[in-house]
């Protein structure tokens, strides 16, 4: 079992090889951010195993690295699949809103199934946490969603981060939930399967960045007629109008 815990570490090495090939880093640079600071995390984690006070310092850092990050990411995926649709400020509303659903869910949650944490700053981190996946889950619906409506490929950068998060907190928020309801001898199984989730996400990521992304946009899709096709249009209802 020690073994297979680096095997998600492995994935996202070469992820991170894969996104530096692409040059992921300046068309989603939060995303690159997120996963060179996935890599470090887990090198700081391994380093500091074997100490528990630093273990445990060290863990809840990084813990809301990631859900600061994790936050970044989500606007930056729907900043850029929204931005040929609609205003960029209606953007950050729509973002604003599913993050205050996210935050509402995760404390209605955490009062329906608490769980007790020494320090306060851990209760945050983790609901902070779960808000991230609610949030995640949505934007991966919202997403398949839009796609089939405007006639989109799923085979687009942004689609594949959201589908990888989504996959991911859709499993991490169901075992969770599972973990409350069974205690402690839900604890391996939840381990195993969070495991799988996080690694079948980096390897959806894989998938999507393995090939050079072809420009599609909405835009493509929604543009206006030229005047040349409106002029004929215009001919056309005059002669039937005779």
């Amino acid at each position: 079992m020690y073994i297979f815990e680096f095997i998600p570490s492995f994935l996202l090495v070469v992820l991170l090889i894969l996104l530096v090939r692409r040059r992921v880093y300046a068309e989603l640079p939060y995303f690159f951010s997120y996963i060179s600071f996935a890599v470090c995390a887990d090198i700081a984690r391994f380093l500091t195993h074997a100490n528990t006070s630093a273990y445990y310092g060290t863990y809840w850092f990084t813990a809301a690295g990631y859900d600061v990050l994790g936050v970044l990411v989500l606007n930056e995926i729907l900043r850029t699949v929204l931005r040929p649709l609609i205003r960029v400020w209606k953007t950050r509303l729509i973002f604003i809103a599913l993050l205050g659903i996210g935050i509402a869910l995760s404390f209605a949650r955490s009062q329906a199934a608490p769980v007790q944490f020494t320090r306060r700053l851990a209760f945050f981190i983790v609901v902070g946490e779960v808000a991230v996946r609610f949030v995640q889950v949505l934007i991966f619906a919202g997403l398949a969603t839009l796609v089939p409506l405007l006639g989109l490929r799923w085979r687009q950068y942004p689609f594949g981060v959201a589908a990888g998060f989504g996959l991911y907190a859709t499993v991490a928020l169901l075992i969770t939930t599972k973990l409350s309801d069974f205690g402690t001898r839900f604890i391996f199984l939840w381990g195993v399967t969070s495991l799988v989730a996080y690694s079948v996400a980096v390897l959806i990521w894989i998938w999507f960045f393995s090939v050079p992304q072809k420009t599609e946009t909405p835009a493509s899709t929604l543009s206006a007629p030229s005047p040349g096709e409106l002029l004929k249009e215009y001919k056309d209802a005059l002669r039937r109008m005779r």
